[in-house]
């Protein structure tokens, strides 16, 4: 037989609350629900769901402090937050905490029932895809291993969210090529139309998370009206390698 999927609410308002699990069960999950999203790391303990649904509200800092503690210890598990209202600090931070959506109030449970089969699907076809047998992609002492899907630095593991390694991976694969935002939506989520929002939150999380390891020069830089350029080579690199670099600012400058 088949197991339902297991879908975590960690909400404490009962209207919303109510009104999700009725959705998700009539559609083919099993819903646990917890009030206080303090409780959920305890409750991961027990049984682990296949994705949470955790409002933010009175508790929102605690509710990022869960998501936090889990991609801390490089806990993958699905998480969409639910905001108590339409503001972007708000959605910057919870994506920016590794949240995998964030749905604003208003919000129709049908269509956070929507985003919850999309986080799903993307997991799902990740787990079945087949392995990326590439080399290894080295720069300025990181090193991505497309492979195990892991980010190191000096030889330490970086943790990344599944939206973190889709972003990284484009921009690997693209060195010194302009990419317009649209272009990233639609490679790191193909089966949606995705907010451009989202594609500034993806790479002001990469920025930050490599600056924070590497001073000096943006790995990741905006080219006006275009897009993004990603230049993992020092500027003037040329040890060994000049063509690549001469290249690289080629092809970021556009045609002259």
């Amino acid at each position: 037989m088949n197991m339902k999927p297991l879908i975590l609410i960690v909400h404490a308002e009962p209207a919303s609350r109510d009104a999700l699990r009725t959705v998700l069960q009539g559609s083919g999950f099993d819903v646990a629900v917890l009030y206080e999203p303090g409780k959920v790391l305890l409750r991961l303990e027990k049984e682990r769901p296949d994705l949470i649904v955790m409002a933010c509200g009175a508790d929102a800092d605690i509710a990022f402090a869960v998501l936090n503690a889990l991609r801390r210890r490089r806990d993958e598990l699905p998480m969409i937050m639910l905001g108590e209202r339409n503001d972007v600090t708000e959605r910057v931070v919870a994506l920016d905490s590794g949240a995998d959506d964030f749905v604003s109030k208003p919000f129709h449970v049908l269509e956070v029932l929507a985003r919850i089969r999309r986080v799903l699907a993307r997991v799902k076809a990740m787990h079945l895809r087949e392995p990326d047998t590439r080399p290894p992609f080295h720069f300025r002492g990181f090193e991505l291993n497309y492979t195990a899907r892991a980010l190191m630095f000096q030889g330490k593991p970086v943790p990344l969210s599944e939206t973190d390694y889709a972003m990284l991976n484009l921009f690997t694969t693209a060195p010194g090529q302009v990419l317009s935002r649209e272009t990233i939506a639609r490679r790191v989520w193909p089966d949606v139309p995705h907010s451009l929002v989202g594609v500034g939150v993806g790479v002001h999380r990469l920025r930050r998370m490599l600056a924070c390891r590497v001073a000096g020069e943006e790995l990741i830089r905006t080219i006006r009206s275009r897009g993004y350029v990603f230049c993992p080579e020092p500027a003037g690199f040329a040890a060994g390698n000049g063509r690549r670099s001469r290249e690289f600012a080629l092809s970021a400058a556009g045609p002259a």
